[in-house]
């Protein structure tokens, strides 16, 4: 896979976008930076639908029922077309996955699908959307067909692309230091960042934010202090902190324990999904929800067991979102 496979777009065009709280106004920035609503998160319940009990992801629900739940999200969000309020035709755009879990606990591709069949409705054309993670293995573990070709959504890992899959210039931020992906630095000019609910034995929570990790070619050395202050300077690299339009987290089942990996002991039946163009109050009801289910388990609280994620705090107080005073739209 080479460089000429990719539109490469230009920046977005300017649009003002609207929303309810206090009649603020969110624009598209003409250099390309989408400037988040902040503090505002949609969740979406009922996902599992009635006396289905699921333990993996791989256990099936119907696409279709994610599907309007992702956007009921979105107009809660938004109001009226909203994937055309955040993502021009002409742009290209990069879905970030998680495939650590190879399936079990990776997001679902009928969510993933969903986000693309969004994307197609603001009029971006397949050639323009990427599917990616750090691998391709890790994608075809989690369910997804490496693809190719030009004229459709492409599927594949950083690994592929041809020479080293990352920018040969390093990027930095306070106390992180990283190549970035070239699918990031070069091709892309909107993320979409598709995570997990789930615990991590290192940095507490692993949702939106955690998730940029794969973005970077160095993610082992940035585990320190439950990942404080790193996950956050990640986060503001300036590749990814100028294209990230949007997370979406499924939580149809979490992980309260022993994460990153895949345990089915400490799964529980969420049933949620959580969307947020501000990714610090995304992360922020994500941790809630793993603080909840892990008080009813009888588990130590994060801070007991020594990893609170304090860097959700960081994140907000460098500006990247809000982590208090939010607005949680349920739908």
């Amino acid at each position: 896979m080479d460089r000429r496979i990719f539109l490469k777009s230009g920046l977005a065009a300017s649009a003002l976008l609207s929303t309810g709280r206090a009649g603020a106004q969110f624009e598209l920035l003409a250099r390309g930076e989408f400037a988040n609503l902040p503090g505002f998160v949609a969740v979406a319940g009922d996902l599992i639908p009635p006396g289905r009990a699921l333990r993996s992801n791989r256990d099936p629900v119907p696409a279709e029922r994610i599907g309007r739940a992702l956007e009921r999200c979105m107009t809660a969000l938004l109001g009226s077309e909203p994937w055309a309020r955040l993502f021009a035709p002409h742009e290209v755009v990069a879905i970030k996955v998680n495939g650590l879990a190879s399936g079990h606990l990776s997001p679902r591709p009928e969510l993933v699908w969903a986000v693309v069949a969004g994307l197609r409705a603001a009029g971006v054309h397949d050639s323009n959307i990427v599917i990616w993670e750090r691998t391709t293995r890790e994608l075809e573990r989690s369910g997804f067909a490496p693809q190719t070709s030009e004229h459709e959504v492409r599927v594949y890992g950083t690994d592929a692309l041809k020479g080293s899959g990352y920018a040969q210039q390093i990027e930095s931020f306070g106390q992180v230091g990283s190549l970035v992906s070239r699918v990031l630095t070069e091709y892309a000019d909107a993320l979409i960042n598709v995570g997990v609910l789930k615990d991590h034995d290192l940095a507490g929570v692993s949702a939106g934010m955690k998730n940029l990790y794969g973005v970077i070619h160095n993610p082992n050395r940035y585990h320190d202090n439950a990942c404080d202050p790193y996950v956050a300077h990640v986060a503001a690299l300036p590749s990814i902190r100028s294209k990230l339009r949007l997370t979406v987290i499924d939580a149809i089942l979490g992980q309260a324990h022993a994460g990153p990996a895949y345990n089915a002991e400490w799964i529980w039946p969420c049933g949620r999904l959580l969307v947020a163009a501000d990714p610090v109050a995304c992360d922020r009801v994500a941790a809630d929800l793993i603080a909840a289910a892990r008080a009813a388990r009888g588990l130590p609280s994060l801070k007991e067991a020594g990893r609170e994620p304090v860097w959700i705090a960081t994140a907000a107080r460098l500006g990247l979102g809000h982590d208090s005073d939010l607005e949680i739209r349920e739908v």
